[in-house]
């Protein structure tokens, strides 16, 4: 590997071997220039391309190709993703991962096929900045092994959190019990009696949570955050918080609230005192991004979160759009005003600050980060990360939840609210739930519109999900091909193995190790195809989206079989003693 910087500095790097065959660079800049504000750390290497089907990071999204060298690669930084990219082959084994140990400082990872050779060309750029002091630390992880890459992956989670001292936030039971979200059912139509009456109804259908969103704080229901920073009960909604809150805990349920924190709106009486310490400004959405660099906008803002828990009775706080605080080409630069000059550093002394005082007050406290923001740095403040945006999209909501869960082995995943027409039949309105069936459930369709039909389809799933949450939800996930999207995903412990299909066709091998299988078709195949290795007497119990029992038989189970499984239904095959 070779290893340069942009500055004149004393450099220098080592290598060791893990006990397990993975190579980790460390890499050392000492004698930092006083001033030196753009200070970069370039790592380059190559490897023979053999055995690629797809590339893997945690913002990939739908796109798993490999690009030329020529693309612009990936950037992560405190408030984006994670340092981290993994090549894997078609069958699902690592070909090559890749992590660097900063995780709060802005990387660029260009890993890409360099033409003239067939090699893969990797640019790794640690924009080191202003460091705070005259010495500067970071390491580069290698894992060649050819190992399932959900393991690689997994593994690099551990190495964050064991060897560069990213140690997760507590995760309470509670962050993984169902919650009720507000926004897509309401957006920013709501009010406490509103609110309280369909909580009444969701803590029937067995929601433990609820999350009020955006506009609470506002009269206008009009979309864009023109109305944010002031952060005070719109009492046209919400006529006493405090009494609104205990109000729902009577219910039995937890209050979660909605802020954003960068924005301070143009509308807001807060303007007037921060408009000249914005890192940016959005006319369309009409508000400016606080710049968090000043400590005078860290005081307001912890201040406002730790307030409204402590008057409020809130049991957590859903903070959004955390992943606006990054530098723009017309972000100001560092003035006397500021304690830090990095943006990522003034996060986390944010973040840090706040959680501090918030603990103080409940230690359980529940807080929500969505992607993009779900790397090692984030997760040592929250403790349940949410998948972005996606109404109406099983796809992007499997797809999401997946990358999720194999970064994260303790944080609580979550999944964006379920939400679908009136008009939608129980069956595949349940393919959403089957597709976030790895995931902590949201949930954001009007109770008032579910007939009896939807409401014993939710049912049957919560229950279900409720019956096998630690293995559904803490389990480590086999997820099958990722460059086809995670058409089969699976989780095992050493009693059962739950299998969920979203893809017509597939063979199911039945784990000789698990006595029962159970199987979730998230198709609308009607008949899922099993093999065993060797002749297996079974009992096979075929159950609709309802949980109602379709049949219960006894059969023989040799080479490749076909049972009947209806949409969103599944089957569970019982080894006979």
């Amino acid at each position: 590997m070779k290893v340069v910087s942009n500055i004149k500095a004393e450099l220098n790097w080592t290598s060791r071997s893990l006990p397990d065959g993975r190579q980790v660079y460390n890499i050392s800049l000492d004698q930092i220039p006083e001033g030196a504000d753009q200070t970069v750390i370039t790592c380059e290497w190559s490897f023979p391309i053999c055995d690629i089907a797809g590339k893997w990071h945690p913002n990939c999204r739908y796109d798993r190709t490999v690009k030329g060298d020529w693309a612009h690669g990936e950037v992560s930084m405190s408030s984006v993703s994670a340092p981290l990219v993994v090549f894997f082959s078609e069958d699902g084994k690592n070909s090559g991962t890749f992590a660097v140990s900063e995780a709060k400082k802005i990387v660029r990872m260009n890993l890409g096929v360099h033409e003239e050779d067939g090699t893969m060309k990797c640019c790794v750029d640690i924009h080191v900045g202003a460091a705070d002091e005259d010495h500067y630390e970071v390491s580069v992880l290698m894992d060649y092994r050819k190992i399932r890459y959900e393991q690689a992956i997994r593994e690099v989670g551990i190495w964050w959190e064991k060897e560069c001292g990213f140690e997760p936030a507590f995760v309470p039971e509670d962050a993984k019990e169902p919650m009720y979200s507000f926004w897509y059912s309401y957006h920013q139509e709501i009010t406490d009696e509103e609110i309280e009456k369909e909580c009444r109804n969701a803590k029937e259908l067995g929601f433990k949570t609820v999350i009020v969103d955006d506009g609470w704080q506002t009269d206008d229901i009009n979309r864009g955050y023109g109305y944010c920073g002031d952060w005070e009960v719109a009492e046209k909604k919400i006529k006493n918080m405090q009494q609104h809150v205990d109000n729902v805990h009577k219910l039995g349920m937890k209050y979660l609230l909605w802020f954003s924190v960068p924005y301070v709106g143009m509308y807001s009486k807060m303007w007037e005192l921060f408009h000249d310490k914005l890192i940016a400004v959005d006319e369309e959405q009409h508000t400016g991004i606080l710049d968090i660099r000043y400590p005078k906008v860290r005081a307001y803002l912890k201040n406002i979160f730790v307030k409204a828990v402590r008057e409020w009775g809130l049991d957590g706080l859903k903070l959004d759009f955390i992943d606006e605080f990054y530098e723009r080409k017309d972000t100001p630069k560092a003035n006397a005003d500021m304690d830090c000059v990095c943006l990522q550093t003034a996060l986390d002394k944010l973040l840090g600050e706040t959680m501090e005082e918030l603990k103080k007050i409940d230690e359980n406290i529940l807080i929500e980060f969505r992607q993009r923001y779900i790397g090692p740095f984030i997760k040592k403040y929250g403790n349940m990360l949410r998948v972005c945006d996606c109404p109406e999209s099983g796809l992007a909501n499997r797809v999401g939840s997946i990358d999720l869960r194999l970064m994260n082995e303790h944080t609580a995943v979550h999944c964006d609210p379920i939400v679908w027409n009136e008009g939608e039949t129980p069956e595949t309105a349940a393919l959403q739930i089957v597709n976030a069936l790895f995931s902590t459930l949201q949930f954001s369709v009007k109770t008032e519109y579910l007939t009896d039909a939807h409401k014993k389809m939710i049912r049957n799933y919560m229950e279900f999900m409720r019956e096998h949450k630690a293995l559904l939800q803490e389990s480590a996930v086999t997820a099958e091909e990722p460059q086809n999207l995670y058409p089969e995903v699976s989780v095992r412990d050493d009693e059962t193995e739950i299998v969920a299909l979203y893809s017509t066709g597939r063979v199911v091998t039945i784990g000789s190790q698990q006595r029962d299988s159970i199987i979730v078709n998230g198709t609308r195949a009607e008949e899922i195809y099993v093999r065993t290795e060797n002749e297996t007497a079974v009992k096979v119990v075929q159950i609709d989206c309802f949980g109602t029992v379709v049949k219960e038989e006894r059969m023989m189970l040799s080479g490749i079989k076909s049972i009947p499984c209806t949409t969103a239904g599944r089957i569970e095959i019982k080894k006979e003693k």
